[in-house]
């Protein structure tokens, strides 16, 4: 099972838990958003019960439905998986089990790719998703076989690709999961997530 709809089947039982399954779901692309250093497509904002979270794409998404969508969806085109991504992103932010829903500021972005440059130093890195940044952090420490990888790195546009079911394939402990994008369905799957000045709301830098 893609990695996304393993999130989306716990998520979908705790929406009918609070009853707030039917409620309404605003995806629309927001191009003046910042994004991750490390993500990249299309900024689309999801908003859902007065949260708003993002997921980066190149399937950028614009529409209005309900959560209830995902429940029998099977999700096998990317588009479909980055509108369920995001929509995992608002409801994990307003049931308030992830913070990490906007992109910190540009001006972070030195401070965050140090911290990440720490993390993965001395270790074999495989890179799932474009990632150009991080994948100049590993440099000749990056692998071509996720078997061969001490970690493997996961962004959005790396989630919602054909060939994320390596996920599941792998130790979870090598798991890392970079960016907001990602951190409605890190949190799911219990994966290891990086997003140390994401945002909770466009308006502060909490974290």
């Amino acid at each position: 099972m893609h990695p996304i709809n393993q999130a989306v089947q716990k998520l979908i039982s705790m929406m009918k838990e609070c009853g707030i399954e039917e409620s309404p779901v605003f995806l629309t692309p927001d191009y003046d958003l910042t994004k991750c250093a490390y993500e990249h497509g299309v900024p689309v904002q999801t908003l859902f019960g007065g949260r708003s979270a993002v997921f980066v794409s190149e399937e950028p998404v614009k529409a209005t439905t309900k959560a209830s969508f995902m429940i029998n969806a099977t999700l096998k085109k990317p588009a479909q998986r980055a509108a369920a991504a995001g929509i995992v992103n608002a409801v994990a932010g307003f049931l308030c089990v992830s913070r990490k829903l906007h992109a910190c500021s540009q001006d972070q972005h030195v401070s965050c790719r140090e911290t990440l440059s720490g993390q993965i130093k001395g270790k074999k890195v495989f890179c799932c998703g474009e990632m150009p940044d991080a994948r100049k952090l590993a440099g000749s420490y990056l692998v071509d076989k996720p078997d061969d990888a001490d970690v493997i790195l996961i962004t959005g546009d790396g989630l919602i690709d054909n060939n994320s079911e390596i996920i599941g394939q792998c130790p979870i402990e090598k798991l890392l999961c970079l960016g907001p994008s990602t951190a409605g369905v890190a949190y799911f799957l219990g994966c290891n997530h990086f997003c140390p000045y994401g945002r909770a709301n466009l308006q502060t830098s909490e974290e």
